[in-house]
Formats: C-alpha cells, structure tokens, sequence
C-alpha cells in the first residue's frame, strides 16, 4: 500500500475514534519498520497471521525499572528490558526492541548492543502505565522483558530501519514513514471533529442567542476557515509523500533513500499536520461550545486527542526549527546526515 493508502485508512478509522485509529496506525508503521532488514523467509512466518500485530515500548520507563541490558549466549542474546509506549500491548503478538532508540546495553561491553529483537507474546509483559488525558484508549504502556532469550531467528540488525533490500514497496525505503503515519491520525481526528461540529450546529441552540448555531457569524466564518486549515496540511501531506515515493522509484534500479530536500518536506509536512490539525480541533471545540465540554459528547474526546497525537515526539512543534534551521545553513540533524549522505 502507498502512502497515500495507509493515510487514507487511518484517518477513516481515527474520525471515528482516535485511539483505535491510533492503534490502526501504530502497526501500520512498526510492520513497515520491522520488515526492512527481516529475514523474508521470517517475515512471511509471521505475517501469514491474521492476528499478527507488533507493538514496540522505546520511551522512558515508568516505575519500577529493570534496566535494558543484554547478553551473548551463544548465537543468540539474553535481554531484560522496560520501555514505554507500547499502543497495542495487550494485544499483540510481538515487541519490537529497537537499537539504538531502546538503549539495550551489552553487558560484556558496555556498549549498545549490536542487535535489535522481536520478542513473541508470552515473553513480554504489558505494565499498566498508560494513564493520558488523550487516546486513553490506544494501550500504549509499559512493556517489560525480564531476562528471556532472543534466538538468532527472532534477531534483526541494529541498523534495522535502513532501506530494505527485499520488498518492492517504497514505503520500506521511505524515513519519513513514521512521521507521516502521526500525521494521519491528526487529520482524521481533526476531520471527525469538524463533522461532528457540522451535525451539532443544525441542531442546537445556544443558550440565549435566539439563533441556531448554523446561522451564527462566528459559526460559519471559524467553520469554513478550519476546513481550509485541514485541508491545506492534508494536501501538503499528501504531495510530499507522493514527490518522495516517485522520487524513490523501483527497488531495482530505484534510490535507497530519497533526495533530502524532498524528504525535508515531508517531515515539515508531517509536523505542521498535527500542530495545525491540533488548532482546527481548538477552534471548532471552543465554537460548539459548554456542549463540547460533556464528557460523552465526541468532541471532549477529540480535544484531547488531537492535542495528545500533537504532543508525539516525531511530529512535535520543535520539528519546525529543526527543518526550518536547515534552510539557513545549519548542519543536517544528526538523525538525517545518513539520508543526506545516501
């Protein structure tokens, strides 16, 4: 599926429910991401499960701590681990541990070990961390891993996001491929807010204002300029990941990685995606009114929701001064001078 498929998906899915999109998108991405350096043959061992769903815990632990260490035994490892963020955890069937973001430590060395790990369900343990304001019903806590061995099979590279060298579809060549999948969740969140917004202006009432919410300036007015706001971030969104894949062309013959100024863009267009889908959610929330503030009413939740898929490290605001630098001769971010290079 192109990008453009995976976008549609997941904002179809987060319209409805931004945690249950989010979770539609978080094995969307990691699938992608555990596949380029995986071994076909395992892959296909896998996949060929219905069922089959990663979720991988890489931020900060919470509470009570293990530690991220490693061992070589034999030809394998032996790792304990804790990390957070692991949407889909109780679900899932595997965990991806991914070097160097999960920081494993090889024992012997004290260095990060050279390897990054699938661990199948059973030698993992979900941690009940996840206690957000937004996407609460995404699962994303705490995965722990105490001391289990990771056979040679279930190992990947530490390099384990460079280009595949296996599968057809650009999205495995493509590093913007996380950011973009964020920023498909805050469009559809944002899209359900509008909607619903829609559905309630025909019928109500505002308290005193002798008009229905439709015929009110403001109403109107905010409504049309946010649908412009989401729909302009969409359709950056859309042709920067479409100028990258085109760019990236076959996997015989095609690039391994895209030009950087094109992927500069879609990363710029990923970021400006969540923060701008996040002030269309603001405004069409603070327009409805005290009755968007009722808990069991849909655009509470997406408030926060829209603010929680903002706040995600690969689309957070700061991402704006990192691409923004590069334009005045600042050095390319360390996490992209390989991209540059290639």
């Amino acid at each position: 599926m192109t990008a453009r498929g995976q976008i549609e998906a997941i904002e179809e899915t987060c319209a409805i429910d931004g945690s249950i999109g989010w979770c539609v998108q978080i094995n969307s991405e990691i699938n992608a991401l555990v596949l380029r350096q995986m071994d076909p043959a395992f892959a296909h061992e896998i996949c060929d499960d219905w069922y089959f769903l990663v979720c991988s815990g890489l931020g900060t632990p919470n509470g009570e701590f293990p530690g991220r260490t490693a061992k070589r035994e034999g030809e394998g490892w032996r790792t304990t681990y804790q990390g957070a963020f692991a949407s889909g955890c109780f679900n899932a069937t595997w965990n991806l541990v991914l070097n160097p973001a999960a920081e494993v430590v090889d024992e012997d060395t004290g260095e990060m070990a050279d390897a990054s790990f699938m661990v199948p369900k059973g030698e993992f343990v979900p941690v009940d961390t996840w206690n957000m304001a937004g996407l609460r019903g995404s699962g994303s806590h705490d995965v722990r891993i105490v001391n289990q061995y990771v056979p040679p099979k279930h190992m990947l590279p530490q390099n384990a996001l460079d280009s595949t060298e296996h599968w057809e579809n650009p999205t495995y060549r493509n590093p913007s491929q996380v950011p973009y999948n964020k920023a498909a969740v805050a469009l559809g969140i944002a899209r359900g807010a509008v909607d619903t917004f829609v559905d309630l202006a025909m019928v109500k009432t505002p308290w005193m204002s002798g008009s229905q919410l439709k015929d009110q300036p403001e109403a109107y007015i905010r409504l049309g300029e946010m649908e412009a706001t989401l729909r302009a971030a969409r359709a950056f969104v859309m042709e920067s990941q479409e100028d990258i894949e085109a760019n990236l062309g076959p996997l015989d013959g095609g690039r391994s990685v895209p030009e950087w100024d094109l992927l500069r863009l879609g990363l710029l267009a990923s970021t400006h995606a969540a923060q701008a889908c996040r002030h269309v959610v603001d405004v069409i929330h603070n327009t409805a009114g005290t009755t968007a503030s009722r808990m069991e009413h849909p655009l509470e939740r997406k408030l926060r929701d829209a603010h929680q898929a903002a706040a995600h490290g690969g689309v957070s605001w700061r991402h704006y001064g990192i691409m923004g630098k590069s334009w005045l001769g600042e050095e390319i971010p360390a996490q992209y001078a390989e991209v540059r290079r290639g």
